[in-house]
């Protein structure tokens, strides 16, 4: 087989160091396209193609456009997009609209996370376009109909051996109507794009009809001399 490499070429250096501690795996051949892996077959064949990310392998990331999970509140709309780990806690980012031109304000204190072991952590900043407010405070903006703002909020203090979260509760305005948004089972998002297993989200129970046969007994009617009909 007629070489491609001169003696004194650093191509021809490297390959003999790799035929060295018998590796056959060349990540740039000189047939190979730099996005391409070539492999030295035991007939001594060389075969390159792209790699392929195995179907099994660790989670990634999700699509930085992909919404994980909408919900309705208040003729409000809550997109959440994803939970990162940060250095210090987690960062959650969302998009709220309206459908309507409306006053909005979100009080940090009235948000909060529920860990898979019951804990409980309140943000520490919450942004909204580019209105922040931190521990205690309030954001008070107004909504334009249809317009989707980016929510950005904030956690210091939850743990890094933390899995995912149980609950993220987001709740606009200062008085419920109802139940505020809940957001369930959300993966955190590790710095390198893994994240843990989540368990799915339990389906309600429904209660099934009594399936008992059982005939309603009907009252006796007693009479004197005559006995119970």
């Amino acid at each position: 087989m007629k070489s491609f490499f001169s003696s004194q070429s650093p191509k021809f250096s490297l390959l003999m160091t790799l035929c060295t501690f018998g590796v056959s795996i060349f990540s740039i051949p000189v047939l190979a396209s730099p996005d391409e892996v070539c492999i030295k077959t035991s007939s001594a064949q060389v075969v390159c193609g792209k790699p392929v990310q195995s179907p099994n392998s660790s989670s990634q990331k999700p699509d930085s456009d992909e919404t994980i999970q909408t919900e309705a509140y208040d003729n409000y709309i809550l997109d959440l997009k994803s939970c990162r780990r940060k250095q210090r806690g987690l960062s959650c980012t969302l998009f709220l609209s309206s459908n309507e031109d409306r006053g909005f304000d979100i009080y940090t204190n009235n948000n909060k996370i529920v860990d898979n072991e019951g804990n409980e952590y309140r943000p520490n900043t919450i942004q909204v376009g580019k209105n922040m407010a931190g521990k205690g405070g309030v954001i008070q903006m107004n909504f334009v109909k249809n317009i989707k703002y980016k929510a950005v909020i904030i956690f210091d203090d939850i743990p890094t051996s933390t899995p995912y979260i149980s609950l993220l509760e987001i709740v606009p305005g200062y008085f419920t109507h109802g139940e505020p948004p809940k957001f369930r089972n959300i993966p955190i998002i590790n710095p390198d794009g893994s994240f843990a297993p989540v368990p799915d989200t339990p389906k309600p129970r429904v209660l099934q009809p009594s399936s008992n046969n059982n005939p309603i007994p009907q009252p006796q009617v007693c009479l004197p001399v005559v006995g119970c009909l």
